[in-house]
């Protein structure tokens, strides 16, 4: 963004909600302090950068979600392995 904004609404005190009306910045702009990036970029409407942005979180979420559920997979079967090698272990001990 290379301009100054038209409006400025802070949404929150981590997601601020930009409007440029002129230039090649024009649209709706919301952008996230949590992450440091813009969520929404060159919306034409407040609603389609809210959506943008619900789209945005709702694909990382997915994202996030199989790769913790990958890893408890792979973590319980590790798990697993080991007990039952420690089982077997015990066995040889008499």
């Amino acid at each position: 963004m290379s301009q100054k904004p038209d409006s400025v609404v802070e949404l929150s005190d981590t997601l601020t909600l930009c409007e440029f009306k002129s230039g090649g910045d024009r649209g709706f702009w919301l952008y996230d302090e949590t992450r440091g990036m813009n969520l929404a970029m060159k919306a034409t409407t407040e609603r389609e950068a809210f959506v943008e942005t619900l789209t945005y979180y709702q694909e990382r979420l997915a994202r996030i979600e199989s790769a913790y559920f990958e890893l408890k997979k792979r973590v319980d079967d590790f798990v697993i392995n080991v007990r039952e090698k420690d089982d077997d272990d015990d066995d040889d001990c008499f």
